[in-house]
């Protein structure tokens, strides 16, 4: 039974689950009753319940989606009011912010209500014990780095575990917050199931391999340094993945986000994903990937609005329309929309600025209204893994022909022209900016390079050089005959670059509401 299906069973029969919008995460709840966890039946509800979380902290598509893309070399914010925390001009009072935290820390004290009551558990055999805290941990693990690469940087975050719940705690350095992530992670690699042993969503040894790839290169990177071989760690995490014979790319690179929005897994491709979903109306369990960050459609009679807030910047669309044979181009980038009273037909936009970040699109989903649908996001997927591998292997070896193979098994997915010659890290970075758009790593990656404040500049600058320049996708693309097909930059697009601060908007703020209930919480710098 998929995880979707399984969250929906538990929240609408087990009352004590509490599956609502006023769920308080505490050992007494339906997530912490000594009953539930019993039986494996009892157990396995625990666990969705925890699961739940998860979706419920991703679900506006804002600390996953948007924010990572807004105010980078992929993708800027195109609207002027209700901008969250995207533009870089807020305060540590932000509610948006507050919920991020909130709901990631909710999700954090699941797990840890569920760990305790595992290991008190009288009916549970050993085996069954060790299964459940295993996938339990991956969970923690998952929100803990989100946490600490969103607010903790050096100085860490506070880190709850199930020896602390209900706890004030101080910030735990961001080392031992890694530490602490990555003992997780392997505890969950020794035993989990191999994805094809588990049900659709669930955590899998793939899925933990891949994610351990992913965090000892963010631990190699900036702030820290690579003082614990974490490049050699990542890529041997990654080959682990590539080694075991059964994750492969799917031949289209379109097709992977057509299963995304169609509540399929593709688990060849896609090692770990969140699934939303709309089943009987439930709000609470849908977001808003494709309807606040994708293709754009004005006309909600056309299976629900996408807002299209976030913008492609015109050096990814340049970089795409600069190798005509690369695919991901005209699916990440798309020229086109649906425009009110058009029948549901694609126009073509006449201002290259304002191309939406078109790779999650509600026209395919089944199910969904008003700003919610079923459409799934991408945690993991296999050629992350790929170019993970690439990077960690070109940092230990520079110039590796198993680094070019790996980055070319990428492109040539997706029909773009094979890199030649000795490979870069420069060549890798691009590449995962083409590849991985719109899927939550670019900000972190731009950072934990040390490249961020570069990037910046050198967006700000472009999108200013294309300001009332002609379209050049109009002769391939256009539709129509527009007044105009002049490139047309608003003042606000700019505005998350203007502001950035590379001495403060690297983090987010600790909320100011956690700092007065908690005076063992020290504000992030320059907050």
């Amino acid at each position: 039974m998929k995880i979707k299906n399984l969250i929906f069973t538990i929240c609408s029969f087990i009352i004590i689950l509490s599956c609502d919008d006023k769920l308080d995460i505490l050992p007494q709840d339906g997530l912490g009753s000594a009953t539930l966890y019993q039986n494996e039946a009892g157990a396995t509800a625990g666990l969705m319940g925890v699961y739940s979380r998860v979706v419920r902290a991703y679900r506006e598509s804002i600390i996953n989606a948007m924010y990572p893309s807004a105010g980078t070399d992929e993708g800027f914010e195109n609207r002027s009011v209700n901008r969250f925390y995207l533009e870089n001009s807020f305060a540590s009072n932000s509610s948006d912010v507050l919920d991020a935290w909130t709901l990631l820390y909710e999700g954090v004290n699941a797990a840890n209500v569920m760990l305790v009551e595992v290991s008190n558990s009288q009916g549970l055999t050993e085996a069954q014990k060790i299964y459940f805290t295993a996938e339990a941990r991956f969970i923690r693990a998952y929100l803990f780095f989100d946490l600490q690469r969103n607010f903790g940087g050096l100085d860490g975050i506070p880190m709850p575990t199930e020896t602390t719940i209900k706890q004030l705690l101080p910030r735990t350095k961001g080392v031992d917050v890694y530490n602490q992530i990555i003992s997780d992670l392997e505890y969950a690699e020794a035993n989990l199931k191999d994805i094809q042993e588990v049900e659709p969503g669930r955590a899998s040894k793939s899925a933990v391999q891949g994610l351990l790839a992913r965090v000892c290169l963010y631990r190699a990177g900036e702030p820290f340094t690579n003082d614990g071989d974490y490049y050699t760690k990542a890529r041997d995490w990654a080959k682990k993945v590539i080694d075991n014979g059964y994750h492969e790319l799917n031949s289209s690179y379109e097709d992977v986000f057509n299963k995304l929005a169609q509540e399929e897994y593709d688990t060849k491709e896609v090692l770990f994903q969140i699934g939303f979903f709309f089943g009987n109306q439930d709000q609470q369990q849908s977001g808003k990937l494709g309807s606040s960050i994708g293709f754009r459609v004005d006309d909600g009679s056309c299976n629900n609005r996408g807002f299209g807030l976030i913008s492609a910047t015109i050096t990814l669309t340049n970089a795409y329309r600069n190798d005509a044979n690369d695919e991901r181009g005209l699916w990440n980038v798309s020229p086109y929309y649906i425009p009110t009273n058009n029948n549901c037909e694609f126009a073509t936009s006449f201002n290259q600025l304002v191309y939406a970040a078109s790779k999650y699109r509600r026209l395919l989903e089944a199910g969904g209204t008003g700003s919610y649908g079923p459409h799934h996001w991408p945690v993991l997927r296999y050629s992350d893994v790929l170019l993970m591998y690439a990077e960690a292997e070109n940092q230990l070896n520079p110039g590796s022909v198993a680094a070019l193979n790996a980055v070319n098994e990428v492109r040539d997915r997706a029909h773009a022209t094979p890199l030649t010659g000795s490979i870069t890290n420069e060549l890798i970075q691009e590449e995962r900016r083409l590849e991985l758009c719109f899927e939550g790593v670019r900000k972190y990656d731009l950072i934990r390079w040390g490249i961020m404040q570069e990037k910046v500049d050198e967006t700000m600058a472009a999108l200013q050089a294309a300001d009332g320049t002609e379209n050049t996708d109009w002769s391939i693309y256009g539709t129509g005959s527009p007044a105009t097909r002049t490139n047309t930059l608003q003042g606000y697009y700019l505005d998350s670059y203007i502001n950035y601060d590379d001495s403060k908007h690297k983090l987010l703020p600790i909320p100011e509401q956690e700092i007065g209930a908690n005076d063992l919480v020290k504000q992030n710098p320059n907050w």
